[in-house]
């Protein structure tokens, strides 16, 4: 019966120990990342810039984040165009 006691208040401190740890990492982890780039417009045709784009996209990891804003900034074309050069403007953690 000591043994139940003594494993009672341990057992109570490690689950509380425990608990908080994992509820906290996924939620930091479903937060995700956000990122917005310029790209160049360009004409396919005679490969001329008209202007520029933004391009916004957010994922799971910064990588997927920038990907995603790429993505948005082609995305966004006309036909006979493409997104080229694109400038990194910010990329941040939400």
């Amino acid at each position: 019966m000591r043994k139940m006691l003594v494993i009672g208040p341990l057992l109570t401190t490690a689950m509380a120990v425990v608990i908080p740890l994992s509820v906290a990492a996924p939620a930091e982890a479903a937060r995700g990342w956000t990122a917005h780039f310029q790209c160049t417009k360009k004409r396919i045709s005679d490969d001329t810039a008209h202007g520029f784009v933004q391009g916004h996209g957010t994922g799971k990891t910064a990588s997927d984040a920038k990907k995603a804003a790429k993505k948005n900034a082609n995305d966004q074309m006309p036909r006979g165009y493409r997104a080229n050069h694109c400038t990194q403007k910010s990329v941040k953690q939400l």
